[in-house]
């Protein structure tokens, strides 16, 4: 999803891409480093600009915040997850309890498969070997 921003310098960023605004010093407050992601350098800000976007990051925070998103909780994710996690422990469990045979089976087949894999790939593709 794309964020285009029209700052008051001019400059049009992407909030998409946003990862942090950093004061250039502590001591004065007038001009900011603006971090996107994937841009190799962070960008100088006016102290408008920086102002302006902290206004359009709060802004976002806020709809965000009305509309249900919220900020990510472990404990309520845990809830929310609670029959998966109860499914995935049968299956440990039932792994746990495959019979050697079995086990020894499935290896043999994986292995069938690895060859057969790595035999339809050119040198230098081979996932296996």
């Amino acid at each position: 999803m794309n964020i285009p921003v029209e700052m008051p310098s001019g400059k049009i960023i992407n909030l998409a891409r946003f990862i942090a605004l950093l004061p250039d010093s502590e001591l004065t407050n007038t001009s900011y480093q603006l971090i996107l992601e994937g841009y190799p350098n962070p960008i100088n800000l006016e102290l408008s600009d920086a102002q302006i976007l902290k206004k359009i990051l709060e802004l976002y925070q806020s709809k965000a915040a009305s509309d249900g998103q919220t900020v990510w909780n472990k404990s309520k994710q845990l809830e929310k997850n609670q029959r998966a996690i109860e499914l995935l422990g049968k299956q440990i469990e039932q792994y746990r309890n495959i019979p050697e045979s079995e086990s020894l089976a499935r290896r043999e087949l994986f292995e069938s498969f690895k060859q057969t894999m790595d035999s339809q790939r050119s040198d230098g593709q081979k996932l296996y070997s």
